[in-house]
């Protein structure tokens, strides 16, 4: 029958450890691609287990989340103002689609100019 001792859990755990290893593995792509779907279909499924909770965490009014909110809401808030004076307002004065911004420097000349009685 079988050269192993069957009778006993522990006689049976030796004489599988007492064998010699095997130098060769049997069937290589089939136990390399059910490895590689194992892990992936785990990653699928935590990711979505961790998504799912993600959102419903996000959708929970709770004040870290009123005040992740707020700082996104601010932040957007700043980088649209930073475009807006250092990229797009020059761009669209470029074009002529709205007028420059006057200028806030005044020459000797014009500041006498806008004085009360100007050349005296």
């Amino acid at each position: 029958m079988n050269e192993h001792n069957t009778t006993g859990g522990a006689g049976n755990i030796l004489a599988v450890l007492a064998q010699e290893p095997s130098t060769t593995i049997q069937a290589p792509v089939a136990k390399a691609a059910t490895a590689i779907a194992s892990a992936t279909g785990a990653q699928v499924i935590d990711s979505a287990q961790t998504g799912a909770g993600m959102f419903t965490d996000l959708m929970t009014l709770t004040w870290p989340n009123l005040a992740a909110a707020a700082a996104c809401l601010y932040s957007l808030a700043l980088l649209t103002e930073f475009c807006w004076k250092r990229f797009w307002r020059p761009f669209f004065e470029r074009l002529g689609w709205i007028k420059p911004k006057p200028r806030l420097v005044l020459t000797a000349e014009e500041w006498a100019a806008m004085r009360p009685g100007g050349d005296d």
